[in-house]
């Protein structure tokens, strides 16, 4: 096996499948990459057997063939730290590589190729395309409310709910829920629902936003998202997700309402974050006639007061939330304006878009002491 490839070709192929690379010890040759070369092109693959990354880039093959690079994070500093011009890549044995750029080479240790994991074989259930942009914008606004942690996997999800054309994207930590809802192309009239680690959607969704269309594919198992010339495929998360409809509260129960301008918003809370420091992050917001009158403190550091301009119809209502969560709306928000709705200070409200009815979040307010 030999070819030559661009430095900056190679780079962003590496850079893409690096995030499946395995960090466990549980298998060695899942810490490496894959080199598939034939055609004229450069198929590069990594897994950690729940997810799979395959790109293809532009090379020059002198002699087709397939390589297995055993430190795959290594592989990936080097390609960086290398000048910018034709890298010529070989076998020196059945496994080991030689790398050679100008007049300099880095010999690295590999393994024999026909030990690498094949791809999952997705026995396809569903089939559907969705337009890149909208794609990125439903899982970046979803993903803010996925759990971190892995106590209840679960939760680490995002849940897609498809019902033919529509797919709506719901993820809960249980303090917060995201609901977007998406249309894809489709000859699908069935419903099924999927649980996709959230982080395997959002490096889908980094790709997919400077791309025109994603492709979906869906099995019982696992789901597929080709997007250029990458394709990722993901176990799904089995289990059974919380239902979540019963937790959107009815519209004629929220008679607090405020309207907003997000960078008014953004903007008090982030100063408001230097200033609260407790373990909920806790700000109290009081919706009054006048605004939202935002307070935060901590009694070693000091105390804020804001009044940010505001449409309050209801009564005066004082509530506490983790402003943090507030914060993690707004970031994912492009709206100018936003809603608030409330039923009282000890049940969940909205937060909306202006002119976008599509995107709901949901939000646990705190109970506040004194």
């Amino acid at each position: 096996m030999n070819f030559n490839c661009q430095k900056e070709d190679l780079l962003f192929g590496v850079q893409i499948i690096g995030k499946a690379i395995s960090t466990k010890n549980t298998m060695p040759i899942l810490a490496g990459i894959l080199i598939i070369a034939e055609n004229n092109s450069l198929t590069l693959r990594a897994t950690d057997l729940d997810i799979a990354v395959q790109c293809e880039v532009p090379a020059d093959v002198v002699e087709e063939g397939r390589l297995v690079i055993a430190d795959g994070k290594r592989f990936i500093d080097l390609v960086r730290q290398l000048p910018d011009n034709n890298i010529n890549i070989s076998l020196i044995n059945d496994y080991d590589v030689n790398i050679n750029y100008g007049v300099s080479s880095v010999n690295l240790r590999g393994f024999e190729s026909d030990q690498f994991p094949q791809l999952p074989d997705l026995q396809r259930e569903m089939n559907g395309t969705m337009r890149g942009d909208v794609f990125a914008r439903v899982v970046r606004q979803t993903s803010i409310a996925a759990a971190n942690d892995d106590i209840q996997p679960i939760l680490t999800g995002i849940m897609l709910d498809i019902d033919g054309k529509n797919i709506n994207f719901v993820a809960t930590d249980f303090h917060r829920l995201t609901l977007s809802r998406a249309i894809w192309q489709t000859d699908n009239e069935a419903m099924q629902q999927a649980i996709v680690p959230a982080k395997t959607m959002l490096e889908a969704a980094n790709l997919a936003a400077v791309e025109e269309e994603v492709a979906i594919s869906l099995s019982r198992s696992n789901i597929s998202f080709k997007i250029g010339n990458t394709l990722i495929i993901s176990r799904l998360i089995s289990g059974q997700f919380p239902d979540y409809r019963p937790i959107i509260p009815a519209d004629d129960k929220l008679v607090h309402q405020i309207y907003v301008n997000r960078n008014d918003f953004n903007g008090s809370l982030k100063r408001a974050s230097l200033l609260s420091k407790d373990a909920n992050n806790t700000v109290r917001l009081e919706f009054v006639p006048e605004g939202i009158v935002m307070t935060a403190n901590t009694s070693d550091i000091g105390n804020i007061r804001e009044v940010i301009p505001a449409k309050v119809m209801g009564d005066d209502l004082l509530v506490g939330y983790n402003l943090k969560y507030i914060l993690d709306f707004l970031k994912v928000s492009g709206s100018e304006h936003i809603y608030m709705k409330l039923s009282g200070n000890l049940t969940p409200g909205t937060m909306t878009e202006e002119d976008n009815e599509s995107f709901t979040y949901i939000i646990l307010p705190l109970r506040l002491v004194n």
